[in-house]
């Protein structure tokens, strides 16, 4: 019985961790991200220099956010290829949520499930594409309620930049 037991929580857990998009993996394959930043729920929740427990309540569903930069000057994908993913995205069962344009830049938001445990977002503009891939579901509430509330997200920005900048420095 323990085994049984075990083997099958091996299997559920081993399938929530293969649960990355496959058209996010494929499109890495394919090309090399110029950044790329992996954060987990301990790394998310290092994020919050406020100690703002609105963030932790936005943060702690998540199990994962993969974050990934794609420099056009240095990659070798086009506009076709963009559309590919979006094509591929909607053949995993990915649905549309919402597009938006403004000066150039596009910005795509996917999610797989009725009740989402998946997120695909894509932010397009004439120098990079960004991809961002994240299991689990962030507390859209709370994060409505940060923006309302002014929460000072630069600390997320600054570590993101700190890695790209480290990231160029590498090459």
């Amino acid at each position: 019985m323990k085994a049984l037991f075990l083997t099958t929580t091996v299997l559920l857990l081993s399938s929530q961790l293969q649960a990355q998009s496959e058209t996010v993996k494929q499109f890495i394959l394919k090309n090399n991200p110029s950044a790329s930043m992996y954060f987990y729920p301990s790394t998310l929740r290092m994020l919050n220099l406020e100690q703002n427990p609105e963030f932790y309540q936005l943060v702690r569903d998540i199990k994962k956010l993969s974050f990934l930069t794609f420099d056009k000057g240095s990659s070798s994908f086009n506009k076709r290829d963009i559309l590919e993913v979006q094509k591929q995205l909607t053949a995993e069962q990915y649905e549309e949520l919402f597009m938006m344009e403004d000066k150039g830049t596009q910005i795509y938001v996917y999610a797989k499930g009725k009740a989402p445990e998946a997120y695909v977002s894509m932010v397009n503009n004439n120098t990079s594409l960004m991809l961002f891939d994240l299991q689990g579901h962030p507390d859209l509430n709370a994060l409505i309620s940060l923006i309302q509330n002014g929460f000072n997200f630069s600390g997320i920005a600054n570590v993101a930049s700190l890695t790209q900048t480290d990231h160029q420095e590498e090459h």
